[in-house]
């Protein structure tokens, strides 16, 4: 039972995988790959980043029934993060790999699409209210956060990652009127402007990504 990636010439097993479903295609947001050797690691890594527009295929059997999906890369830099695994032969040393999406860090521009996760200590909901709070110009709460999915969701703003193996659960996230949802939320009474206040989101998501789990 496992995951595996692959391209038109080598294969991979993977850890984990999210899939941000946008325009009808399945982009590769998350991506752990288990340790081995660092040139097959390197050609999915290049095959999801290059801008030759190539896709891949997942084959995911972890689960009760075998899911198998069609993906795309962003075919541009995720944040790759690698660690050393222990050698097996005395060959190369294989490399645990995690590749993130930027757009899973900050919001680049207002009216563009991201990706919310579910980082270790802190909920989807969370992280969108800290993401917009810094990424945007409303005045967004940390406690406002499970509120916003919810609207975001109901709304058909907010689309549920595909994932398989340990992935953090996740959201793509539109571009949503939040300033109308915020103002709804607050004539409801279930937005309140006082509470809780906001947290640094950089440098707590930094701290969560910083070091691939074993």
């Amino acid at each position: 039972m496992a995951i595996r990636i692959h391209n038109n010439s080598v294969g991979a097993v993977a850890r984990s995988f999210a899939l941000a479903p946008i325009d009808g295609n399945n982009v590769v947001v998350w991506l752990e790959l288990a340790p081995q050797h660092p040139k097959v690691l390197g050609a999915i890594w290049a095959s999801l980043v290059n801008n030759t527009k190539e896709q891949l295929g997942v084959a995911d059997e972890t689960g009760d029934e075998k899911r198998s999906f069609v993906v795309d890369g962003l075919h541009r830099r995720y944040i790759r993060l690698t660690a050393d695994a222990p050698r097996i032969a005395a060959r190369a040393r294989p490399k645990f790999f995690r590749l993130i999406a930027p757009e899973a860090t900050r919001i680049e521009r207002q009216n563009d699409s991201f990706v919310v996760l579910a980082w270790p200590g802190m909920s989807a909901g969370t992280v969108l209210a800290a993401m917009l709070e810094r990424g945007t110009s409303f005045p967004v709460r940390m406690g406002w956060g499970e509120y916003l999915l919810a609207e975001a969701q109901a709304r058909g703003y907010a689309v549920p990652l595909v994932t398989g193996g340990p992935a953090p659960e996740g959201y793509v996230i539109q571009p949503a009127p939040w300033g109308e949802i915020i103002s709804d939320g607050v004539k409801q009474g279930d937005l309140t402007l006082d509470g809780n206040g906001t947290v640094p989101m950089s440098s707590a998501i930094m701290a969560a990504v910083a070091v691939p789990a074993a």
